[in-house]
């Protein structure tokens, strides 16, 4: 249980910091800032993905997507700091 209410506050925090990636944005016009926003956004669908696994909605293994979204995460945050 505290698990899942763990996951789900790390999801609101990630939506919380699209969001605020994204308004950022709007107000700089900066490329990074919307890298960063996508990392996030990216960031809290694998964890929608990770939790759908545990709870058997998926039946499969969603070990390689669950990597590939990490790495593209990772990839997007490295461009938000390269790119400045």
């Amino acid at each position: 249980m505290m698990e899942m209410l763990l996951d789900v506050a790390i999801i609101l925090l990630a939506m919380a910091l699209v969001g605020i990636s994204y308004l950022a944005y709007r107000k700089s016009h900066l490329r990074a800032t919307l890298y960063l926003a996508l990392a996030f956004l990216l960031f809290a669908f694998k964890k929608v993905v990770e939790i759908s696994a545990e709870s058997k909605v998926i039946g499969r293994d969603v070990g390689l997507v669950s990597d590939s979204l990490e790495a593209l995460v990772l990839l997007l945050f490295l461009l938000a700091i390269w790119r400045r």
